[in-house]
């Protein structure tokens, strides 16, 4: 994820110490046999196993293994000289003692420097992406306080407005249907997600949209008076980045729980939070490791009690499912899991297929940890329900640097039709990635954007009806602040977007009526 990009200075002292043989220089020649054998037992204890196939040789070399070699020990400086290494060193995520010795740790790097491909796999074949995307025009937000710097965006069907982040300025911002500007709220934080429950408006904050182990996340509740937003308290304050709330009663007590994906950085954890009899809450820790991205709520195994599904995207790469016994007391099972590479980056959970039972929609790729190739195993994904806790992959759309995708009947023809964002497109190759538009025909997907679709570099989306013609819309947040050496990005393309990419951009669904403008 890009909450998860490090700092450089680890690698950079890390590199140091090992003396700089990780860069390529030429090892003693090892037993790849006992190679392998060292390199699957020390990387299955956290995670699955990575293949070596799954990046090329200079990536491996270049930037995985020594960042490997920083967690097994081998380069406590690097933890010493990062700016926030007490932070760090409590974690209890780095070690001052090596958990390998250099020789074992050598064979491994070279395993995979021998094994992994000169070139990365290519992408399967992506979807001749055209520039017929006539159900939807597209209109830009007209209100543009700074460059996009928006970390959310949300619609509101009842009030047809649309919400989203001022990331660099702490703002929380409200347009109209036509991008026009409503109201605006400062906040002091950086909101990345926003909810109503009750009446009552919840603003989750990260605190820093990069990575850090320093708690400076909230969650605070917002009301209206007097026709405008007003902050009215601090409900969860100091929290390690959190990026997405939900809301359910998990014990049965009448009371409305929170459930708080606290995706850190090393510091992290899932947790829901009892509401007690005086309206405060007490925290129960489901997870106690970072990477959370978001959560949904629903009762999976049939028994009456609201489950939580959850889906990581660290290290342990998987969706988690907690099934509750209705008192609060939650069972962990893992649903799917990727390997440590995957960038998972969203899910939606939704009746794909119309069976009447929940499916997955999953996006992966990040592609900003560090620089590397397009990978072949990002895109879009469904995991259809089989029946309780049983879900199965059923389709895989590929889409380099997938970022968001929404499952909805945009054309209302029976069958379920894919939205997608890109924040990692393949800018060089296949730009248009950085929007799609999957229509669903009789199973088989036709991929479209829309002519502008690069003026902004797209992080978040939305759907609804905004305007209230009674068909769905999209709204797409321009986030051009990310990893700049990640990806190329052309140059042109960052001074267009610093001088005219709209915060959002709304394609308004023409199905039911057409709207003014472009």
């Amino acid at each position: 994820m890009i909450f998860r990009h490090p700092r450089p200075s680890l690698l950079s002292a890390a590199l140091a110490g090992l003396g700089g043989l990780a860069l390529g220089q030429a090892a003693e020649t090892v037993d790849l046999a006992k190679a392998e054998t060292l390199a699957r037992q020390h990387c299955i204890g956290c995670h699955l196993f990575p293949e070596p196939e799954l990046l090329d040789k200079k990536t491996w070399a270049e930037q995985v293994m020594p960042r490997m070699a920083i967690r097994l020990g081998l380069s406590p400086e690097s933890v010493n000289r990062h700016p926030e290494a007490d932070a760090l060193w409590k974690s209890g995520r780095f070690t001052r003692e090596p958990l390998i010795t250099k020789p074992d740790y050598y064979a491994i790097l070279e395993y995979y420097k021998t094994k992994a491909p000169e070139k990365a796999l290519p992408q399967k074949p992506v979807a001749p992406i055209g520039l017929e995307l006539k159900q939807f025009t597209s209109r830009p937000s007209r209100f543009r306080r700074t460059v996009g710097a928006v970390n959310m965006v949300r619609i509101d069907e009842a009030r047809q407005r649309i919400y989203h982040s001022d990331g660099l300025g702490k703002f929380l911002d409200v347009i109209d249907a036509n991008g026009e500007w409503v109201e605006s709220l400062q906040v002091g934080n950086v909101p990345v997600a926003f909810a109503e429950n009750g009446g009552d408006f919840f603003l989750t904050m990260i605190g820093t949209f990069t990575p850090s182990d320093i708690p400076r996340g909230e969650l605070a509740l917002l009301r209206r008076e007097n026709g405008a937003f007003v902050r009215k308290k601090t409900v969860l304050p100091n929290i390690p980045r959190p990026t997405h709330t939900n809301f359910a009663d998990l014990n049965g007590d009448g009371r409305t729980d929170l459930i708080v994906s606290m995706y850190g950085n090393n510091i992290g954890r899932l947790s829901w939070y009892e509401r007690g009899e005086d309206g405060g809450y007490a925290e129960r820790i489901l997870l106690p490791r970072s990477g959370t991205l978001s959560t949904a709520v629903h009762d999976f195994n049939g028994d009456g009690h609201p489950d939580i599904a959850a889906l990581v995207a660290q290290e342990v790469e998987a969706m988690h499912l907690f099934l509750n016994d209705g008192k609060g007391v939650f069972t962990p099972q893992i649903v799917f899991q990727g390997h440590p590479l995957f960038g998972h980056s969203s899910f939606e959970l939704t009746d794909f297929d119309g069976d009447g039972r929940p499916d997955f929609v999953v996006t992966t790729g990040d592609n900003g940890e560090y620089p590397s190739p397009p990978k072949p195993y990002h895109g879009v994904r469904v995991y259809l329900n089989r029946g309780g806790t049983r879900f199965e992959e059923s389709l895989f759309l590929p889409l380099n640097g997938a970022f968001r995708a929404l499952a909805r009947d945009y054309d209302e023809d029976g069958d379920t039709d894919i939205a997608a964002v890109s924040y990692f497109p393949d800018y060089a190759q296949s730009p248009r990635e950085s929007f799609v538009y999957f229509e669903n025909k009789n199973g088989s997907y036709t991929a479209n954007t829309f002519r502008t679709c690069i003026s902004g570099r797209w992080l978040t989306m939305d759907a609804g009806d905004v305007d209230g013609d009674g068909d769905i819309d999209l709204a797409l947040g321009n986030y051009m602040y990310g990893p700049d050496k990640a990806i190329f990005v052309p140059e042109f393309l960052m001074k267009t977007w610093e001088r005219s990419g709209p915060p959002v951009m709304l394609l308004l669904n023409t199905l039911r009526s057409k709207p003014a403008g472009r």
